[in-house]
């Protein structure tokens, strides 16, 4: 693939958070960094910004434009009687005027643009963490669900052995056909779980595919659901928030509506018109310079509503700027809150349930075989072991959805990935 020419820094942050999460496998294993490389070369939804940027570089051209001066002709004293009848003692005008603009109309005109260019930047830059963001949820998605293939294989692998021995105590006569059937029927229903899971699993590559308008040219994503970030910083969140896509494309918007309340203002200042032209003369032939000025009288401010409008307008931005820095504190401080709370879960399972389970298993299934358990004891102590691993899953999985939403708030790098691969987890 050829390198991608970045459009905006912005997605930097995001792309840090899976550099951590690189594997090195197969040849068709399709890597994070990859599916966001080719997102942004063919996102939909990222095509239409260079439109946005054209039409404003024309609103650009637009504002800083000038009046024409006015170009005009009057025609006097003809078609009357004596000596002005037609055409004998004629009085033609010719001038040239010009409108003055005054209270820095243009350069308001010219402010309220630059300030909605730099309103469509941020908006670029949160639309491009957005789509970022939604290629890396799809690549977690599906290696969610690879971890789920491996773990239901563990267990279908689990369960097949177990069945081969209750099958020897059973041709032995020592258990009977209901402990069989059970086993059987179990192992029936996790082989049953699998094919769901691998429909599921196809589903997913196509959903991540999808986000580059593509099929899916690969058969698995790269990268381990156990490498889990660190916890960001609280103070390092907070440091970030004034510095978000979002609030930051609050306050352009907010920008945009102290430019528009200057122009309304602005234009609250009559112009003038000025000119200068020739006279001519037919009855003697003479000619004569002319010159004119003209002012509308401010008798009432004609503009006061807009400059109310405008007024009323900017405070509304200020208002929901306020409003938006309390959400994205409350926001970050939640998720923050959740993925400190997943992470603790999850070291709880896998350091201090999981072994419990395991050894639980491994006495129980030895007790079966020396008739001190019965079937049922062994089929609980699986369902122990694999309802733990599983709820380790979802832990890391929530864990990963938890940092990359607050990359995606604070759009800044908070990555510090540290490999966590316990000796009892063999992802």
């Amino acid at each position: 693939m050829k390198p991608l020419n970045l459009l905006c820094r912005t997605a930097m942050p995001v792309l840090a958070l899976v550099t951590g999460l690189l594997n090195a496998g197969s040849a068709l294993a399709i890597e994070p960094t990859t599916a966001v490389k080719r997102t942004l070369e063919s996102s939909p939804e990222l095509q239409l910004y260079p439109y946005h940027v054209r039409a404003l570089e024309g609103e650009s051209l637009q504002a800083g434009l000038k009046p024409n001066p006015t170009l005009g002709a009057s025609l006097e004293n003809v078609m009357g009687t004596g000596d002005s009848r037609f055409l004998a003692g004629h009085e033609l005008t010719l001038t040239l005027s010009q409108v003055l603009e005054l209270g820095g109309k243009r350069q308001r005109r010219v402010d309220v643009v630059d300030r909605k260019s730099a309103e469509l930047q941020h908006s670029y830059e949160v639309k491009r963490l957005d789509v970022v963001a939604a290629t890396l949820r799809d690549y977690y998605a599906a290696l969610r669900l690879q971890r789920l293939l491996d773990w239901n294989q563990q267990r279908i692998v689990s369960e097949k052995a177990a069945l081969k021995v209750i099958q020897q105590r059973a041709k032995a006569g020592v258990v009977g056909d209901a402990d069989l059937m059970r086993m059987q029927l179990r192992l029936a229903k996790s082989e049953s779980k699998q094919k769901t899971l691998v429909a599921e699993h196809e589903q997913a590559l196509r959903t991540l595919a999808a986000n580059w308008l593509q099929e899916p040219d690969f058969e698995a994503v790269d990268g381990k659901l156990a490498k889990l970030p660190r916890l960001p910083d609280e103070r390092q969140l907070q440091a970030a928030l004034l510095e978000t896509p979002d609030y930051l494309l609050s306050a352009s918007q907010a920008r945009i509506n102290e430019a528009r309340l200057a122009l309304a203002e602005a234009r609250g200042t009559a112009n003038v018109t000025v000119g200068a032209g020739i006279r001519r003369f037919e009855a003697n032939d003479d000619l004569a310079l002319v010159f004119n000025f003209s002012m509308p009288l401010q008798l009432n401010d004609r503009n006061q509503g807009n400059i109310a409008t405008a007024q009323a307008q900017y405070q509304e931005k200020l208002a929901h700027q306020t409003l938006l820095k309390n959400k994205l504190e409350i926001a970050l401080s939640r998720i923050r809150s959740a993925m400190e709370n997943n992470i603790e879960q999850e070291n709880r399972l896998n350091h201090d349930l999981k072994p419990v389970a395991r050894s639980l298993l491994e006495e129980v299934e030895r007790g079966y075989k020396l008739g001190i358990y019965n079937v049922l004891q062994w089929v609980d102590a699986q369902d122990e072991l694999y309802a733990i691993e599983r709820e380790i899953i979802e832990a890391r999985y929530a864990v990963h959805l938890q940092f990359l939403e607050l990359e995606r708030l604070s759009g800044m790098s908070l990555v510090n990935h540290t490999p966590r691969q316990p000796a009892v987890d063999k992802e």
